[in-house]
C-alpha cells in the first residue's frame, strides 16, 4: 500500500483545473509530514491524501483519484 497527496486548484484567470499528484510514499508519517509541509505552501488549493494498494485496478475500487475532463477540453 501506498499513499499518495493529490493538489487540485483552478489556475488564475482560465476556466479549467489542475489536479496533480505532488508525493507518493508507502511510509505514513512522511505523507503526513509532507501533507502539512504542502497545507501552508498552497493554503487555497485542495489537498488529498489517497491510499493506493499496489497492483490493483483502481477502476474496481469505491474510491479513488480521478479528474473529470469535458469533452471540448479534447476538441
Amino acid at each position: 500500500m501506498i499513499q499518495i497527496i493529490v493538489n487540485a486548484f483552478v489556475e488564475k484567470e482560465k476556466t479549467g483545473a489542475v489536479v496533480e499528484v505532488l508525493y507518493a510514499s508507502a511510509d505514513q508519517d512522511k505523507v503526513q509530514a509532507k501533507y502539512k509541509e504542502l497545507t501552508v505552501q498552497y493554503p487555497e488549493n485542495y489537498l488529498a491524501i489517497y491510499d493506493l494498494p499496489l497492483d490493483t485496478d483502481l477502476n474496481t475500487l469505491n474510491n479513488y483519484p480521478s479528474v473529470f475532463i469535458g469533452k471540448e477540453e479534447f476538441e
